[in-house]
């Protein structure tokens, strides 16, 4: 992901303390169209999205109401989840060596909670429970990946399968800091589909997870396996934070000026491939990689849409993902047939 060339220069200038105050300049979010007509047109094609939840209530931000953000610490405290997450409770994450995923993830989520709440932001760490339906201005779950033996590096980063525009907001202003700061490289192809699928992010299936209208990422933040990596996320845990902590704190700057129907997640309509041999592609370019082909007459969910591409996942095969043009895709014919 491309890097904003200022953005290092004004947090080098300001400091974190300063950055935030702009960010936390009292504001109200209202509800207004987004991104006007031109914006509202690529919105009903191919499939017009509905709201997925209701607006929130407008909030005030401000020196007396500071922000809010979750930091999820992964794994930590995994086996007292609720007892509708009960089978996630022996995922104690990735291990190298005598480092544990759950430990390394700790100490970089401590010390992000430690520098948003130096830069006056409201901010809890929190384990692998979530409180129901948790309410904040964003929340971001880390973890470090662990690469089976191989030697594959690089940190990289997701939004839920249902993003609102602010989740967005916030993966990309998280990756774009995170990159600057460490200087690791993006594991680009390497977002999988339980990462999208995060239980914290299934507030249709679970009581613990945050709000529909919460912002919310997950990182993994480098391989244990690997050991540039782990220069970073083991040895130097202060810096992996800051570049988290830094795209966070410049979130809160472009929230500040969303309306509120940009913390609304979209559900769109379910569609069909219209043309045969149509290439997915992990993201929305016409030489971008193909993931696969689809041939004709196969169902998708869309989930998001973007300049003439929708990205969408197969249907009864969702760890198969990626982006179609619009043009390859079709409302099925029976979709608005009679019952």
């Amino acid at each position: 992901m491309k890097g904003r060339g200022t953005l290092t220069q004004i947090l080098a200038a300001t400091g974190l303390v300063l950055v935030c105050a702009l960010a936390a300049a009292s504001v109200v979010l209202r509800a207004w169209p987004r991104g006007g007509p031109a914006a509202a047109a690529r919105r009903r094609s191919p499939g017009a999205p509905v709201a997925a939840a209701p607006l929130p209530i407008a909030r005030v931000r401000g020196v007396l109401t500071p922000w809010h953000v979750g930091i999820q610490s992964g794994h930590w405290q995994i086996d007292q989840l609720p007892d509708e997450q009960y089978r996630l409770r022996a995922d104690t994450g990735g291990q190298w060596r005598s480092f544990t995923e759950a430990a390394v993830n700790k100490e970089i989520a401590g010390r992000v909670v430690r520098q948003l709440q130096d830069a006056g932001v409201m901010a809890d760490l929190l384990p692998a429970t979530v409180p129901p339906a948790y309410d904040a201005d964003a929340f971001v779950a880390i973890h470090a990946d662990d690469g089976g033996g191989t030697d594959t590096s690089g940190w990289k980063i997701a939004t839920p399968w249902r993003s609102s525009e602010a989740s967005r907001r916030l993966r990309d202003d998280t990756a774009r800091a995170y990159s600057q700061v460490t200087g690791l490289p993006e594991d680009r192809y390497g977002v999988s589909y339980n990462m999208r699928g995060y239980y914290a992010f299934s507030w249709t299936r679970f009581e613990h997870a945050v709000a529909p209208t919460t912002p919310a990422a997950i990182i993994e933040t480098g391989f244990l396996t690997s050991a540039a990596d782990r220069l970073l996320i083991v040895d130097d845990p202060e810096r992996a934070a800051r570049g988290i902590s830094m795209g966070i704190i410049a979130f809160l700057g472009d929230l500040s000026r969303l309306p509120s129907e940009a913390l609304v997640p979209l559900a769109y309509p379910p569609m069909e491939v219209a043309v045969d041999n149509s290439a997915l592609r992990y993201f929305p370019e016409p030489d971008e990689r193909i993931r696969t082909w689809l041939p004709a007459g196969t169902r998708v969910r869309p989930v998001d849409q973007e300049n003439g591409w929708t990205e969408l996942v197969v249907w009864r095969n969702f760890r198969v993902f990626g982006w179609m043009r619009d043009s390859e895709l079709q409302v099925p014919p029976y979709a608005d047939a009679p019952p």
